[in-house]
């Protein structure tokens, strides 16, 4: 009995490593850098709504969308360009309330992203923030993009 008693023990603890190193592994994936295109998950966008009035705004309508496929591998290649590091759940204030980028995607299986923010050095995206690593992010890219698309 006092080997069985040390085995369940034993396997208690090998549990509790496993699922430890589950947890390291996990945190360290989610806060690794990575490419801005794979944590915006822009494989099936359908269509990109976005608005032009400024984050502080108190406005919450997308005032404008993208649809056709061109024009949104276009945004997308774009966005390939941007590595990104989490820093940690969304705690964000302003640096740069006139070169801010608002979005929200809709993807083709119908998932609608949570509105999202690009400024000149940080991405908010759903819950998370995020530091452009490669930037600053080209904000004039986006007006002119914009500007040819309406």
């Amino acid at each position: 009995m006092d080997g069985t008693i040390k085995n369940k023990y034993i396997y208690l603890l090998a549990i509790i490593f496993i699922i430890v190193l589950l947890f390291i592994t996990m945190r360290w994936n989610d806060y690794r850098e990575k490419e801005l295109v794979d944590v915006m998950d822009t494989g099936d966008i359908v269509e990109v709504f976005y608005r032009s009035l400024l984050f502080e705004s108190n406005l919450s309508e997308f005032d404008r969308s993208i649809s056709d496929s061109e024009s949104i591998q276009e945004l997308v290649d774009f966005f390939s360009q941007y590595r990104v590091k989490k820093v940690g759940l969304r705690n964000f204030s302003t640096k740069y309330p006139n070169e801010q980028f608002i979005f929200k995607f809709e993807y083709a299986d119908n998932r609608i992203t949570i509105d999202s923010l690009i400024e000149k050095d940080v991405v908010l995206l759903v819950n998370n923030q995020y530091k452009i690593t490669n930037g600053p992010f080209d904000y004039k890219w986006i007006e002119d993009f914009i500007k040819r698309h309406e």
